[in-house]
């Protein structure tokens, strides 16, 4: 039984790769000036107010919140290229104006004669090419399957040390980083709704936790200065960013100890 689901599962798989690959090669269309755009960001270190920022160049239609990021609807009424820098990864998109496909300097003459021109397509290549992005595809759903496990075997304080040890100071979201650890701390110790929300919104979702009453001010400090220095434009240091970090580390070892004063 257990086999024969794996089997069917995997027929599945193969079946959406097959369609999404097909769709792929078969329309690579131009993006014209007022199309919408949908770009589905798969990460966790940017909220809803980040990503405005990102596409501050667009006009954002809809921003729809997924369990892995966001999917974002856009379209933009100026021509040209525009790039959009998310993370370690540039997105760049090509806005094209509708005048430019009927733009002739001499005018189109027809021909009622056919021409042959002897196409032929080796199918072998849909083959492999289908081959590479399943194997690709089954390789990334294991590997993150593997991290997830090991990532819920750790305690909810040993996440955030890791998260907070792989933060590099020379990157320029590190602010952003930090804010979503802390996030992501509290969502999982207290059970609270506190993803993609501004600072007031936060302190009025863990303002009725009892274990953080002691905490309140401590926590609302160190979120106005991190959107400070992230909002503001104003120059941080690398001491800053230390000093802050220390803060962030600080403040947390303080809630852990405030469970066990609980307990």
């Amino acid at each position: 039984m257990k086999k024969r689901r794996i089997r069917v599962i995997f027929c599945m798989i193969s079946l959406v790769l097959l369609i999404s690959s097909v769709s792929i090669l078969a329309e690579e269309r131009d993006i014209y000036v007022g199309d919408l755009i949908n770009i589905k960001v798969d990460t966790l270190l940017y909220d809803e107010d980040d990503l405005r920022d990102k596409f501050k160049d667009f006009e954002i239609v809809d921003i729809k919140d997924t369990e892995e990021g966001y999917i974002l609807t856009l379209r933009s009424f100026e021509t040209g290229k525009k790039t959009v820098k998310l993370d370690n990864k540039e997105i760049e998109i090509d806005i094209k104006s509708t005048l430019d496909e009927i733009d002739r300097d001499e005018p189109y003459e027809g021909e009622l004669n056919t021409e042959s021109h002897g196409f032929s397509f080796d199918y072998s290549y849909v083959f492999y090419l289908l081959l590479i992005i399943f194997l690709v595809a089954v390789s990334i759903t294991i590997i993150k399957f593997i991290r997830k496990r090991k990532k819920i075997s750790l305690s909810i304080y040993q996440r955030f040390k890791n998260d907070i040890d792989s933060i590099s100071l020379e990157d320029h979201d590190c602010f952003v980083k930090m804010t979503l650890s802390l996030k992501n701390y509290l969502q999982s110790k207290y059970q609270c709704s506190i993803r993609g929300k501004t600072c007031d919104e936060i302190m009025l979702e863990i303002s009725p936790i009892t274990n953080l009453k002691d905490l309140l001010t401590d926590i609302k400090s160190w979120l106005k200065i991190s959107d400070y220095y992230k909002f503001s434009g104003v120059v941080v240091t690398i001491e800053q960013k230390q000093e802050l970090l220390n803060k962030l580390i600080a403040l947390v070892e303080k809630i852990e100890q405030a469970k066990e004063v609980e307990v």
